[in-house]
């Protein structure tokens, strides 16, 4: 084979090797006693502030949707457990999820501004991740939420980044 056939595998090889998905775990461990996988990967939707952020849980067979909300303002209202989310995957599946418990509102001081933070954690089941990991996610709506974080329309490249870090909770 000529040098060029062999530049031009190179070259291929490396546009394939340098497409490939790198997984950003906030927690990639296993569990010494059971073998069980324990992963977490965050997402982040919008940010700095407001933020959005929402985190794929896995623990063993335990699976479980996080979501990090920040704005401007003091809100005292408490996110009851059992509160709804729901959300509408890439495939058109419309997921319902509970709150597994209360959140409340932890106010922020940012240089003399504050801002009201909620960290909600819903119960998710394997089928739901494995659908967001094939799909993602478009949208997304916290029925107790009273602010702009009630609904959120998903862009495009947020729902790509959704779907490969779903994949990531499954390597």
């Amino acid at each position: 084979m000529s040098g060029r056939v062999y530049l031009a595998l190179i070259v291929l090889m490396v546009s394939f090797s340098g497409s490939a998905q790198i997984c950003k775990y906030v927690v990639n461990e296993q569990d010494p006693i059971t073998d069980d996988i324990i992963r977490t990967v965050k997402t982040r939707l919008t940010g700095p502030t407001p933020f959005y952020y929402f985190s794929y849980i896995r623990n063993g067979s335990d699976y479980r949707f996080q979501v990090e909300v920040g704005d401007y303002g003091e809100l005292n209202k408490t996110i009851s457990k059992d509160s709804e989310l729901v959300m509408r995957t890439g495939s058109g599946n419309v997921v319902r999820m509970n709150a597994i418990e209360k959140a409340e509102p932890k106010i922020i001081d940012d240089y003399g501004s504050k801002i009201t933070s909620y960290e909600i954690t819903f119960q998710m089941t394997e089928e739901t991740m494995k659908d967001i990991a094939d799909s993602g996610i478009v949208f997304i709506r916290i029925k107790a939420m009273e602010n702009s974080f009630s609904d959120q329309e998903i862009p495009t490249a947020v729902v790509q980044i959704s779907k490969e870090n779903a994949e990531c909770i499954f390597k």
